[in-house]
């Protein structure tokens, strides 16, 4: 009987090492994992503000761009008013009939 006794504190000494050895395994995963999600967020934060500053180059760039095309047409009424105004009657026309169906 005392050699049952033995093996069955051996084996839940063992059992307990086991148990040890998997909570510390358990704490390590958890501070990788917590590691993890910090480097994703960082990450997530960087490629944000990439996206910010892109957004905001290709907005003064649209805003650049619009001011071009406006200054043309500006030009071109001043070099044609006539056209100009036919052009807008005529559009105006057109809009008139779309708007009646």
């Amino acid at each position: 009987m005392n050699t049952k006794t033995a093996t069955g504190t051996a084996l839940k000494s063992e059992i307990n090492d086991d148990v040890d050895a998997l909570k510390g395994d358990i704490a390590s995963l958890r501070d990788d994992l917590r590691e993890v999600v910090k480097d994703m967020r960082s990450l997530a934060s960087v490629r944000a503000q990439q996206g910010v500053e892109k957004g905001a180059e290709l907005a003064k760039k649209a805003g650049s761009e619009v001011e071009e095309a406006k200054d043309a047409v500006e030009t071109r009424i001043r070099e044609n008013p006539l056209t100009a105004i036919g052009i807008a009657f005529g559009a105006g026309l057109v809009l008139a009939m779309l708007r009646r169906n």
